[in-house]
């Protein structure tokens, strides 16, 4: 007899999304078996990468973000405590750390670590767009965050209102995760409580191979026991955070407009100063309407959304975005292969964004249409097949050997061959 957990599993330790879609998602908390999409290995490698610059002390507004909470507190600048290139593997790391912190409970999180590294960021996108192929695909950035942490207790998703759904996937040890359903009230204090969890209050404990999802309307506490490393996606599902975001792009249109001058509009204000005056306070404010009606109504903001859209959709949500790898050089003979999604959106007139990877850009659609046709579905190609599908025969042309370039820096062709002289 097979359980639920069980009956998830396309191939061993592949979950069945939409299974999955329909029996959970946006429903209830869930405990599968899952396959990680990245292992121990490059977790320790993303970590170290991550932590190098945070070793003098806490840096803000960055990505990666590194935070190292141990007993009580946090510490701004933790210095040889975090993982360096002398810790072999995960585990040299976490045996060194437990023998400096005296046997006191830490927790190391990295907030958006994927950046850094195309080949997990790849694996994590491939893993997480079979979901969004079932219950839509998501219109904000997802976060992900790595956990590592030891005998500690998380309280922060249970400080504020949920906004987001999570699913986190545990490499390593074990975790306890206590839930608390919105609709019942704000928490418990006991909530927190490591060795008894209060009525009403569900937990889920997972250990290695182990996947745990809850929707977004819960509050939960972290409860990381022995060596615990986990990897975890936050997904935005409120409704609120949609509207957010565009006012935030709305502001920044109306604010970054070209007759900006950047300085702050005091009205004025005083005896005889009147607010409905021709310079007065509810004229400007009338005009700052205006501006913003205008925003809205206009094709910039309809195509800032086409474009946030189609790179959201090809990066399946994760952002930020790895930064484009190096170039090679390509000429007539150079084999190339297709090898990453290509999404089209039509762009205006005659025009089209091509979206890869979460990288944007434009092309004329009957050249983009030739293109597409001419680099097939995963098939080998020559360059100069490329070249001459645009019509002209010319197998040396400059502009398709930037586009080619372009496509082979963001990832979305690789190159089988280059033919030596």
């Amino acid at each position: 007899m097979t359980t639920p957990a069980q009956e998830l599993r396309q191939a061993p330790g592949d979950v069945d999304w939409a299974l999955f879609g329909k029996r959970y998602w946006d429903r209830e908390p869930a405990r599968l078996d899952a396959r990680p999409p990245v292992g121990l290995g490059p977790v320790h490698a993303l970590t170290v990468q991550s932590c190098a610059p945070f070793r003098a002390g806490t840096r803000f507004w960055v990505m990666p973000d590194v935070r190292l909470l141990v007993g009580d507190g946090r510490l701004r600048a933790p210095g040889t405590l975090l993982p360096d290139t002398t810790d072999r593997t995960l585990d040299d790391y976490l045996h060194r750390l437990d023998s400096e912190v005296s046997g006191r409970g830490y927790l190391l999180t990295v907030h958006q670590p994927l950046l850094l590294d195309f080949a997990p960021w790849s694996a994590v996108r491939d893993t997480i767009r079979g979901l969004w192929r079932v219950v839509g695909w998501p219109n904000l950035p997802v976060e992900t965050e790595i956990l590592i942490g030891d005998r500690f207790t998380r309280h922060a998703g249970a400080t504020g209102a949920p906004t987001h759904a999570a699913l986190t996937w545990v490499l390593r040890g074990r975790m306890d995760v206590r839930l608390w359903d919105e609709r019942d009230g704000p928490p418990p204090a006991a909530i927190a409580d490591p060795d008894r969890a209060p009525d009403g209050v569900r937990t889920l404990s997972a250990g290695a191979g182990e996947l745990l999802y809850w929707p977004g309307d819960r509050r939960h506490v972290d409860i990381c026991r022995e060596g615990c490393v986990a990897l975890r996606l936050r997904v935005p599902v409120d409704r609120r955070l949609p509207f957010t975001a565009l006012r935030d792009l709305l502001a920044e249109l109306v604010h970054g407009r070209r007759d900006n001058d950047g300085t702050v509009p005091y009205f004025p204000f005083g005896p005889g100063s009147r607010i409905d005056d021709r310079d007065g306070v509810l004229p400007r404010l009338n005009a700052l309407g205006e501006e913003l009606r205008t925003t809205v109504d206009g094709e910039r903001l309809r195509r800032m959304l086409r474009v946030r859209w189609a790179a959201l959709r090809s990066a399946a949500g994760l952002e930020p975005i790895p930064v484009p790898r190096e170039g090679v050089p390509m000429t007539p003979r150079t084999r190339i292969r297709r090898s990453g999604e290509i999404v089209r959106m039509p762009d205006g007139p005659g025009r089209e964004v091509w979206a890869v990877n979460g990288n944007v850009f434009t092309l004329p659609t009957a050249a983009g249409d030739r293109v597409f046709a001419a680099l097939s579905d995963g098939g080998e190609t020559g360059v100069a097949d490329v070249c001459r599908a645009l019509g002209d025969g010319d197998t040396n042309d400059r502009n398709v050997l930037a586009l080619l370039d372009k496509l082979y820096r963001l990832r979305g062709i690789d190159v089988v061959e280059v033919p030596s002289r």
